[in-house]
């Protein structure tokens, strides 16, 4: 298994046009409760548009990530930040199951996929802005959506060479998925095997 050293996370189409377009002064990006554990290994970051057709739509090269502040403009502690020192727009199709918060992939592979040509990306970013589905209400009840089943789909899709986390395990991360729409399964068990890697489990 290749080297996870990017996180993919996702945005509306209104942040997108927020923050996501144009830079941010600061250079700052998101609020994740990510491990510390993978926070060494994240070298890059891809924004993954709701509603596109799973469209990556932007990469970013992280600097590093900080605990968020109030000056920086956010509200919420305990949650990481990250600091960009380069972005570029893409645009192609992510491969895998679709983004609730966030997942972690491998940036040599993610950047080689084929690029979108700018008449599907326009089509694409019509649909997601003009989807009824970007609010919150709807992203929470998509994680009620039977999260054994998809913890194990996700499993057999992006993890069949591991072993399945213990059932003690698993309940964790699906009471975790429940409980915060943010805490994809995919990244959570990204972050299970890397603390399994490293003896911390």
């Amino acid at each position: 298994m290749n080297k996870k050293n990017s996180l993919i996370f996702s945005v509306t189409y209104e942040n997108y046009m927020n923050n996501i377009l144009n830079d941010k002064e600061n250079k700052s990006l998101g609020q994740w409760k990510i491990d510390p554990e993978m926070i060494d290994q994240l070298k890059y970051a891809y924004a993954y548009l709701t509603n596109s057709n799973q469209m990556i739509v932007k990469r970013y090269e992280i600097d590093h990530f900080e605990y968020e502040s109030v000056e920086k403009g956010y509200d919420q502690k305990d949650k990481y930040c990250l600091i960009f020192n380069k972005s570029e727009d893409v645009f192609f199709e992510y491969p895998n199951s679709p983004v609730q918060g966030r997942h972690y992939g491998n940036d040599e592979e993610l950047y080689a996929l084929p690029r979108i040509d700018k008449g599907e990306a326009d089509s694409r970013l019509e649909a997601s802005r003009t989807s009824t589905s970007n609010n919150a209400s709807t992203k929470k009840s998509a994680v009620k959506n039977d999260a054994q089943t998809r913890l194990n789909n996700i499993w057999k899709e992006e993890f069949s060479d591991r072993k399945l986390p213990p059932v003690e395990d698993a309940k964790k991360m699906i009471a975790s998925a429940e409980e915060d729409p943010e805490q994809d399964l995919s990244a959570l068990l990204t972050e299970y095997y890397v603390k399994l890697d490293k003896g911390q489990v």
